[in-house]
C-alpha cells in the first residue's frame, strides 16, 4: 500500500541540480510493479494522443472522424488512469517524478532452452538484496563507472577490477541479465525552484 508519510526516509533530495519532495511511499513488491507498470501505461497513452493528434492534423476529412474517436478513447482511458494514479499515488502531470527503491533485490533473471533471458520473476535468482537507497545507488553508481571504464579502451585495467568488486560485493556480473524487484520504493516530485 502506499503511504503519505514515513520514518527514516528523506522527505527532501537533491538529484542532478533538482529538488524533489516525498509524495508517497509505496510499500511491497507486487504494488511497486504495479506502480511501474501503471505509469509506463499513462505514458504511453500521452503519447498515443500526441501521435494521434498528428495524425489528425494532416488527415484527409474522410479520415479525420475515425482519428477523433481513436483520440476521445485514448483521452478517456488516460484520464481514468491519471484519476488512478493521483488517487492512490498523490501523482500529477506537473511534477517530473524519481522512483527511489528504499529496499530491493537483484534478480538474475532465468534462461530459456535458447539461451534467452525471461522476464517472469519467479523464475528468476536472488543475488544481492538492498536494504537502504544507499546500497543501492552504490550498484548503480559502480554499474555506471564499469560501463564508462568498458567502453574506454584504456580503462580496460579499470574495467576488470569494477568487475571484480561488482562481482564481490553484490554478486553482479557484467554481461548478465538482470531484474530489479522494489520492495520498498519511496516516490519523489520535482519542487518548484
Amino acid at each position: 500500500m502506499t503511504k503519505i508519510l514515513s520514518h527514516g526516509t528523506p522527505h527532501r533530495i537533491i538529484r542532478d541540480n533538482q529538488s524533489f519532495q516525498l509524495v508517497a511511499l509505496i510499500e511491497g513488491a507486487s504494488a511497486n510493479t504495479q506502480f511501474i507498470q501503471n505509469l509506463q501505461l499513462v505514458g504511453q497513452q500521452r503519447r498515443g494522443i500526441e501521435e494521434v493528434t498528428k495524425k489528425i492534423a494532416t488527415a484527409a476529412d474522410s479520415e479525420k472522424e475515425g482519428l477523433q474517436t481513436q483520440h476521445a478513447a485514448i483521452e478517456a482511458s488516460l484520464n481514468k488512469n491519471l484519476e488512478f494514479m493521483v488517487k492512490n499515488y498523490a501523482y500529477s502531470v506537473e511534477h517530473n517524478y524519481l522512483l527511489v527503491p528504499m529496499q530491493a533485490a537483484l534478480l538474475l533473471k532465468a534462461l530459456d532452452e535458447k539461451g534467452n533471458p525471461i522476464e517472469d520473476e519467479a523464475k528468476a535468482k536472488l543475488v544481492a538484496e538492498f536494504l537502504t537507497a544507499e546500497s543501492y545507488e552504490e550498484l548503480q553508481a559502480l554499474r555506471q563507472r564499469a560501463l564508462a571504464a568498458g567502453a574506454n579502451p584504456d580503462e580496460q585495467e579499470q574495467f576488470e577490477k569494477l568487475k571484480v568488486v561488482l562481482k564481490d560485493k553484490f554478486d553482479f556480473e557484467v554481461g548478465q541479465h538482470y531484474l530489479l524487484q522494489v520492495r520498498k520504493g519511496a516516490l519523489y516530485a520535482t519542487i518548484a525552484a
